[in-house]
């Protein structure tokens, strides 16, 4: 059967009284190269409209993503666990950030090469958080802890909404970024982004359609990001 989607703010989490209380300030923090014209329309470095490549909520079967957490949750691995933990416990680019300076030394990067690599990746994942921001409070979607399961999740499940997922949409930013500057490792480090987008499955703090979602949406960003560093033709 399918389900209209939960609000976040309406639903209390699992074994609690009341509705979480909203934070959206990270939704308008400043950006460095997406622009903000109105409310819910922004303008990439070239001043045209973007059109965000990411599913509205009112169009995904709940239902199922429902049920895919609990199966999920209910046959996980050793190995999905610790994945879990790994991406789940720590700041999402504190660990990418190994795997940069792993490459820069693999690739025998200067340090201002290296410098230019971390500038564009940072500046490129603040604007992933905004805009993942944007959209988790502009469709406020409820977290799996929030449709009376009983569940189990592996973490503790975060103090904002579901949709898209902020992992996920960090991933996929990263992903465009590190596979411009390191093209040759572009199968590797897919490999690790959607790792991470898909621990939060594991951690059973995310549907899977946020984190499918929110890569879907951070690989977007960061080809706009992308796009600035072919037209300047700013390579290592």
């Amino acid at each position: 059967m399918r389900i209209s989607y939960r609000k976040w703010s309406q639903y209390p989490y699992q074994g609690e009284q009341f509705p979480p209380q909203p934070s959206p300030a990270p939704a308008y923090f400043p950006m460095f190269f997406i622009f903000r014209q109105g409310n819910d329309e922004f303008l990439d470095p070239f001043r045209q409209r973007i059109n965000w490549q990411i599913k509205n909520p009112e169009n995904i079967d709940w239902a199922r993503e429902l049920s895919i957490v609990e199966q999920t949750l209910s046959v996980l691995t050793p190995a999905q666990t610790q994945l879990a933990q790994y991406w789940g416990t720590a700041e999402s680019t504190q660990n990418m950030l190994p795997m940069i300076f792993n490459l820069a030394r693999k690739y025998r990067l200067g340090s201002p090469q290296i410098a230019r690599v971390l500038g564009y990746f940072h500046a490129a994942v603040n604007d992933a958080f905004v805009i993942s921001w944007h959209f988790k409070y502009l469709w406020d979607v409820a977290r799996p802890n929030q449709y009376g399961q009983n569940l189990t999740p592996i973490l503790v499940t975060p103090r904002f909404p579901s949709y898209p997922s902020a992992h996920a949409t960090v991933a996929g930013c990263a992903e465009s970024i590190l596979t411009y500057f390191f093209p040759q490792e572009a199968s590797g480090i897919r490999k690790t982004m959607e790792e991470c987008a898909l621990s939060r499955l594991y951690a059973g703090v995310h549907f899977k359609v946020d984190n499918d979602e929110g890569l879907r949406l951070g690989r977007q960003i960061g080809n706009i990001v992308v796009n600035v560093l072919r037209t300047q033709n700013l390579n290592i």
